[in-house]
């Protein structure tokens, strides 16, 4: 394959490919696990930490990890759980929560989890989904999952402190039965499209994960400490975490819930160099210190944003916020096992752009009408190919396939464009795209306007029918307090600022806009709402 110069795209294919100057060797063995690709990993020193409670102080080495993992698979065998059984994990964060999976997978019994905020009924339903076996979780959870299924409920920390030292048991660890191709995950996508879809990640998808993380953030010669505020439940905390920071030997301090005054405090305490986070909790560090109320973070090197887009206005707040802090953002899915772009060798304080390509992975910019691929700094749809790549979606080969063509490209449903330097831009989401007679607008471009305006507190912007234009782009705000700005303030607001057929045409005034952990904008629930105010009276400016 040929490519134009440097810049790693074949004019001939429209293929782009990684910029990174070094690319991971994948273990080529058929039978390998994610836990005995990690746990024969070398450890920096035996009572190296890898897993560190926040507020305690307490850790666990990496000798203490795969030891208490190896006693954990045993107690697991012996409450029935083997090859193939599906065992969920219900908790927020824990220093445990890694030796739960990897004991769960070492037995080539399938991990899944799901949010501890989900009702009793959704639990059900994911429950019969995924067909579980066994159910791990704490005692102020147990009510929303006690007698779903015919075994008794296994408490984490009863469970936790009954386990026994096995240093010298390897065999459980090394079971060879287990396959790359094997499935070792069921992770549920966020469902902010439609019904959330159990993801098949097999051992071979988690271990390339692992091993990419390792090769582009490094391994125990980079001094790193991390801060996990995310959930591990979601697949951005699972993959950076229970795969890619045991792959790297770094130290994970693991906060069991987020609140933005202990975050700071836990960061300036335990020195951590690199945080993860998602914009709602970029916005909360840039509103925090704009009280005055700043942290001493000087060990912080890097945050990390990913989940949802941030506006380039609260990029500009942050860096000024926190000089000597570089603001990253990356982009994955859970389809996709974790991050597929990362930022890392860019240089700048803060970077619009979600980065480069990660090695071993591929992609295309497909034309949404004619379906051909595009080259550099052109919008289409971006399409990734690679070895984190899912197996499909559990019990539905339909979803499978209006997800992953012939050829193992995986249809992100995003809108980007990626430029001359191998950079990656999201503009917005093909499926929330307002067509305004023959035109499309982003909404995301316009929500980011919008969130300029002084007495705008936050802001979806969503189609609205139109006789005429088939659809109008209309703003659903929630004012600052004590603001009582107009519809027409606002679509003047906008107005000069975009090209004719973008203008706002609608507002409605609304109290909260409903987004996901991450800060996705759930448009969905916001449409049906708009669809119950009938009533409303508002005139479209066509």
């Amino acid at each position: 394959m040929s490519f134009d110069g440097d810049y790693f795209f074949s004019s001939s294919t429209g293929i782009y490919q990684s910029k990174w100057h070094s690319s991971p060797l994948l273990p080529l063995s058929p039978s390998l696990s994610l836990p005995s690709y990690l746990f024969n990993l070398p450890i920096p020193s035996i009572s190296s930490p890898s897993f560190i409670d926040s507020v305690s102080g307490f850790s666990l080495s990496f000798s203490d990890l795969r030891s208490l993992a190896l006693s954990a698979s045993l107690s697991l065998h012996s409450l029935g759980i083997s090859n193939g059984d599906v065992v969920l994990l219900v908790s927020p964060n824990s220093i445990y929560f890694p030796v739960i999976v990897l004991a769960i997978m070492s037995l080539g019994a399938v991990f899944t989890t799901a949010n501890f905020l989900l009702t009793r009924q959704e639990l059900e339903s994911q429950i019969r989904d995924s067909n579980v076996s066994l159910i791990l979780t704490t005692s102020d959870l147990s009510h929303k999952l006690d007698n779903l299924i015919s075994k008794p409920l296994v408490l984490i920390q009863d469970f936790i402190s009954n386990l026994k030292p096995t240093p010298n048991n390897i065999t459980i660890l090394a079971n060879t039965s287990i396959k790359t191709t094997d499935t070792a995950a069921l992770m549920y996508s966020s469902g902010t499209t439609g019904k959330s879809k159990a993801v098949i990640c097999s051992h071979g998808n988690l271990i390339a994960m692992s091993c990419i993380l390792r090769d582009v953030w490094g391994g125990f010669g980079r001094n790193e400490t991390y801060l996990c505020t995310i959930p591990m439940f979601h697949m951005f905390g699972f993959s950076v975490f229970v795969c890619g920071a045991l792959a790297m030997m770094t130290p994970v301090v693991v906060m069991r819930r987020y609140v933005i005054e202990d975050m700071l405090t836990a960061m300036k305490r335990h020195r951590v160099t690199k945080l993860l986070a998602v914009p709602p909790m970029i916005i909360q560090m840039v509103r925090v210190a704009g009280k005055g109320r700043r942290w001493e973070l000087s060990c912080l090197k890097e945050v990390v944003c990913s989940g949802a887009p941030l506006p380039r206005e609260y990029m500009e707040m942050f860096v000024e916020c926190y000089p000597g802090v570089t603001l990253s953002q990356c982009y994955g899915l859970t389809e996709t096992s974790g991050p597929i772009t990362l930022c890392d060798g860019v240089k700048g304080r803060f970077h619009v752009s979600i980065g480069r390509l990660i090695p071993t992975m591929e992609a295309k910019i497909r034309d949404v009408h004619t379906n051909k691929a595009l080259p550099f700094n052109k919008y289409g749809e971006l399409l990734v190919r690679g070895p984190p790549l899912m197996q499909g979606y559990l019990n539905n080969e339909e979803a499978t396939s209006m997800a992953i063509d012939d050829e193992g490209w995986l249809h992100t449903g995003d809108l980007c464009y990626i430029d001359r330097r191998g950079l990656i831009y999201v503009v917005d989401r093909i499926k929330e795209l307002i067509k305004y007679k023959a035109y499309q607008v982003a909404p995301a471009e316009l929500e980011e306007i919008l969130q300029t305006h002084p007495e705008v507190h936050d802001v979806a912007v969503i189609p609205y029918p139109d006789d005429e234009a088939g659809e109008i782009p209309m703003a659903c705000v929630v004012r600052k307090p004590g603001s009582s700005f107009k519809e027409d303030e606002l679509i003047s607001f906008t107005e000069k600022k975009v090209a004719p057929y973008k203008k706002i045409r609608k507002v409605i005034f609304v109290d909260v806009i409903p987004r996901s952990p991450s800060g996705k904008i759930l448009r969905r629930l916001i449409k049906a709402k708009v669809v119950q105010q009938q009533g409303t009276e508002i005139s479209a400016r066509l």
